[in-house]
């Protein structure tokens, strides 16, 4: 079925591999909402968050040439993505996983099930202050796994 509209009764495991887009966004979302203790995925393009990104003005100089706006673009999507799995009870990693010679497509986004807890609650509240600052500072407004979450 379609990872958009498939409801999980559970899952042990999500992996995504090269969900473009916001298909990543929804394959995590697919991963909280049903419980899983691992979600691994390799996130592809990133559009929805590149076409919202303002260059705050001290970045202008670097972020004016295409490619590093494109870069900084994947960082700033991905940096959101594992704050809000951190922020929904993961540990998360996000690492290369195949050499940068094979395929520039090489980032993997690793989150494990924390424990309930205390610890896990101020972790939580951390990640969802720094999604407000990053959002706020690069003038995001919206990111599809944090709609998603929020229709939960």
């Amino acid at each position: 079925g379609d990872v958009k509209t498939h409801a999980p009764e559970s899952c042990d495991v999500m992996i995504a591999l090269h969900a473009c887009d916001t298909a990543t966004d929804y394959a995590i979302h697919y991963g909280i909402r049903s419980h899983a203790s691992i979600i691994m995925c390799s996130p592809c393009c990133h559009k929805q968050i590149r076409q919202q990104m303002s260059s705050p003005s001290l970045l202008k100089p670097i972020l004016q040439y295409g490619v590093h706006f494109g870069q900084e673009a994947d960082m700033v999507t991905d940096t959101l993505r594992a704050l809000l799995l951190e922020a929904n009870g993961y540990s998360t990693k996000v690492f290369e996983f195949v050499s940068s010679e094979h395929t520039d497509k090489n980032k993997m986004i690793l989150a494990l099930k924390r424990q309930s807890g205390n610890k896990n609650n101020v972790l939580s509240q951390q990640a969802l202050e720094q999604i407000v600052a990053l959002k706020k500072f690069y003038a995001i407004r919206e990111h599809c796994l944090e709609s998603l979450l929020q229709q939960n």
